[in-house]
């Protein structure tokens, strides 16, 4: 690559560049977000942002790990349904949520045509074969929404070993940037978090606030590989929020789907060329 992704890819600059691109399939995200019916996981401007930065980055191959009612998974077919250039989407989740409830609520809307960039595999990601699927992808997303620590043994030991040598941009949901988002428990006592990704406790780390575990992993991760761990909550502050004139025409276009809340990170290894180290993976 002539100069890092971290240079050339923000969130901030995927939203603003594909406003007018949102915009246009508003319509139809605000069809994916109803027939999902899950928008308390997965909000309505969640569908717009990583729809921006899937059709902003163009990857040839987009990495779901977590699919549950398939919020995020209808945001990339559709991205991928765009895109000039074909695009695969293996989705690896161990809950049957998405054939049983969502596929049905989207056949009579989508067509049965919309669905084909998906492979979505009902499985166990700790024991996936990723190498088989990274085979000849030039560049890939990654989408990390499955939780545990032994997920995230997998996804930086296994996973972004293979992907390490191939432009990525890796997204992680479930995060939020105590900067924009504000203090979980503003007030008083707080609940100490425990390692429960579904009990009411957080943790605060720095400006990164969550309570899934493998955030914990993704910032030793970044910290031994000298990686930088940004929030696309500072991207869309930093690049569209202050400046008056973007944010009212983005307000103008896109209306309940734009706000520079996101509560997602990301970052790459492209942003520096290694050598990289990966944490040891036990075998299953």
């Amino acid at each position: 690559m002539s100069e890092p992704l971290s240079v050339t890819f923000t969130p901030g600059t995927a939203y603003w560049n594909q406003r007018f691109e949102v915009q246009r399939t508003s319509g139809r995200l605000q069809t994916l977000a109803e027939s999902v019916d899950h928008s308390v996981v997965f909000s309505l401007v969640q569908f717009a942002q990583f729809f921006a930065v899937a059709r902003e980055f163009a990857p040839d191959l987009i990495i779901e790990l977590g699919r549950g009612y398939g919020n995020s998974t209808c945001a990339f077919i559709e991205a991928a349904n765009q895109l000039p250039s074909p695009c695969r989407i293996v989705s690896v989740c161990d809950c049957s949520f998405w054939h049983e409830v969502t596929v049905p609520r989207l056949l009579p809307a989508m067509g049965s045509d919309w669905f084909q960039p998906l492979q979505a595999v009902e499985g166990d990601i700790r024991t996936f074969d990723f190498e088989p699927v990274l085979e000849g992808a030039r560049r890939v997303l990654i989408f990390w929404d499955a939780h545990g620590f032994d997920i995230a043994e997998c996804v930086l030991g296994k996973l972004l070993r293979l992907a390490a040598a191939k432009d990525h941009l890796v997204l992680l949901h479930d995060m939020s940037d105590l900067r924009y988002c504000g203090q979980p428990d503003p007030n008083g006592d707080y609940p100490l978090w425990s390692g429960d990704h579904n009990g009411a406790g957080r943790f605060c780390i720095g400006n990164l606030c969550s309570k899934v575990p493998q955030a914990i992993s993704v910032v030793d991760f970044i910290t031994r590989n000298g990686l930088t761990l940004e929030s696309a909550d500072h991207s869309i502050h930093t690049t569209i929020a202050k400046d008056p004139q973007k944010k009212a025409e983005m307000q103008e276009l896109l209306g309940p789907m734009y706000s520079p809340d996101a509560h997602w990170f990301w970052f790459t290894l492209n942003e520096h060329p290694g050598p990289y180290k990966f944490p040891a993976v036990e075998s299953r």
